[in-house]
C-alpha cells in the first residue's frame, strides 16, 4: 500500500510555519549601570534596616492618622479607580487575544413553516407535480466550528501586544497607588508643619506684645527711645501678618487632602484640627544598587512594556502582507419532512472548508499600517 506524501508534507509545512512569527522579536533593554556608584561606601557602612517592605512604607512613620488617611486614599481616590478600570480593560483585551488563537464553535437551530405561492416560477413548477402541498416545514440543527491557522504569527503578535499592554496597565496602577500614597503623606506632613508654624507664630506674636508693653512703659518713663518702640511694633506687625498667610496655606492643604480622599471639602477638618507633632521620618532602609532601583520604578516598567507592545504590533501589521488560512467544519441535521426526522441517519449533514484570505491588492494600505506601527515604537 502506497501513501500519498503530499498531505503529510503540507501538514508538516504548516506546523513548521506556525512556529514562526513575522515582525521583530522584542528583547528587553539591558540596564548598563556600573556596580560601583557615588556614595557606595557610605551606604555599605551606614546603619540601615533590612530591605524595606514598600507595600506599606508609610507604616514606618508610626502615625495612626497618617496610616488611616493613606488607606482611605487608596480605597477612594478616583485616579486609582480609573487605573483599576484600565487594568480590567487590558485584562479583557488579553483574554480576547488569547481566544483568537483557539478554534471557535457555535450551535445553530432553525424551524420554519412555509406556505408556497403558485404564481412564482418555483410555485408554478411545483404545482404541476403530483401530491403538491403548498404547506411545508423545515427543521435544521448544526454545530459549526472554525479555526484561523496562525501560519505567519499575526495572532501571536497580537497576543504579545495585549500581554505587554496588560503588564503596562498593572505597572501604571502600581505607580498611581504609590503616587497617591506619597501625595497623601506629603499633604499630611505639610498640614502638620503649617499647624506647628501657626502655633509658633502665635507664640511669637504674644511674646512681642508683651515686649511692646514693656518698651512702651519704658518709653513713657524716658528709659527707652522711640526708635526701640517702633522697632518692636514693626516686629509684631510682621509676625501678625504671617499668621493669616499660614492659615490660608493650612486651609488649602486640608482641601488638597480632601481632594485626594475624594470627599467634600472639610470632611476631615475636625480630625486634623488638634495640633500634632510632625511625623518623624523612619530609619533608612536598604534599597539596593541604582540599577535595582531603576528596575523597580513603575514608570520605567510602563514605558518598557509599551515599547514591547509597539514592537509586537509591527508584527501584527506585517502579517497582513501574507495570506490567512482557516479551517471550517459543520455537522448537523436537516429535514423538510417533520421535526421527528431530525437527528436521524438520513437527515445528517456535514461539510468541511479550507479558507484563504489574502489582501493581495491592498499592499499600499498595509505599508502605511506597518509604518504607523514602527512610528509608535520609535
Amino acid at each position: 500500500m502506497r501513501t500519498n506524501p503530499r498531505p503529510l508534507a503540507l501538514l508538516l509545512s504548516v506546523s513548521i510555519l506556525t512556529g514562526c512569527a513575522v515582525g521583530p522579536d522584542y528583547r528587553s533593554p539591558e540596564i548598563d549601570v556600573s556596580s560601583r556608584f557615588l556614595g557606595q561606601e557610605a551606604i555599605v557602612h551606614r546603619d540601615v534596616q533590612s530591605k524595606a517592605d514598600l507595600t506599606a512604607w508609610w507604616a514606618g512613620f508610626d502615625d495612626p492618622l497618617l496610616t488611616r488617611f493613606i488607606s482611605l486614599a487608596l480605597e477612594q481616590n478616583l485616579d486609582i479607580a480609573q487605573a483599576a478600570a484600565r487594568v480590567a480593560q487590558s485584562r479583557a483585551s488579553l483574554r480576547l487575544a488569547d481566544a483568537a488563537l483557539l478554534p471557535s464553535a457555535n450551535v445553530s437551530a432553525n424551524a420554519a413553516r412555509t406556505y408556497q405561492s403558485v404564481e412564482t416560477p418555483l410555485g408554478q413548477v411545483l404545482s404541476a407535480t403530483r401530491d403538491f402541498d403548498r404547506n411545508g416545514s423545515y427543521y435544521e440543527a448544526n454545530l459549526n466550528a472554525s479555526w484561523e491557522i496562525d501560519v505567519f504569527g499575526g495572532l501571536r503578535r497580537g497576543r504579545e501586544a495585549a500581554r505587554a499592554e496588560y503588564d503596562a496597565s498593572e505597572a501604571s496602577a502600581i505607580a498611581t497607588r504609590l503616587a497617591v500614597a506619597a501625595q497623601t503623606a506629603d499633604v499630611y506632613v505639610t498640614i502638620r508643619g503649617l499647624q506647628a508654624r501657626i502655633v509658633i507664630a502665635r507664640q511669637q506674636a504674644q511674646t512681642r506684645r508683651e515686649l511692646l508693653s514693656t518698651v512702651k512703659l519704658q518709653f513713657e518713663k524716658g528709659i527707652a527711645a522711640e526708635l526701640q518702640m517702633r522697632q518692636v511694633e514693626g516686629s509684631l506687625a510682621q509676625v501678625e501678618a504671617q499668621i493669616p498667610v499660614l492659615e490660608s496655606g493650612l486651609d488649602a492643604a486640608m482641601n488638597a487632602l480632601d481632594v485626594l480622599l475624594a470627599v467634600q471639602p472639610g470632611t476631615y477638618r475636625a480630625e486634623l484640627g488638634p495640633e500634632a507633632s510632625i511625623p518623624a521620618a523612619p530609619g533608612l532602609a536598604e534599597t539596593g544598587t541604582p540599577a535595582d532601583m531603576i528596575r523597580r520604578r513603575p514608570d520605567l516598567i510602563v514605558a518598557e512594556r509599551r515599547v514591547a507592545a509597539a514592537s509586537a504590533r509591527i508584527g501584527v501589521a506585517t502579517a497582513e502582507y501574507y495570506p490567512k488560512f482557516s479551517l471550517g467544519a459543520l455537522i448537523g441535521s436537516a429535514t423538510a419532512i417533520a421535526g421527528g426526522h431530525l437527528f436521524t441517519a438520513d437527515a445528517t449533514q456535514a461539510a468541511g472548508l479550507l479558507g484563504l484570505r489574502w489582501r493581495l491588492f491592498d499592499f499600499g494600505r498595509i505599508d502605511a499600517q506597518v509604518a504607523a506601527a514602527r512610528g509608535q515604537e520609535a
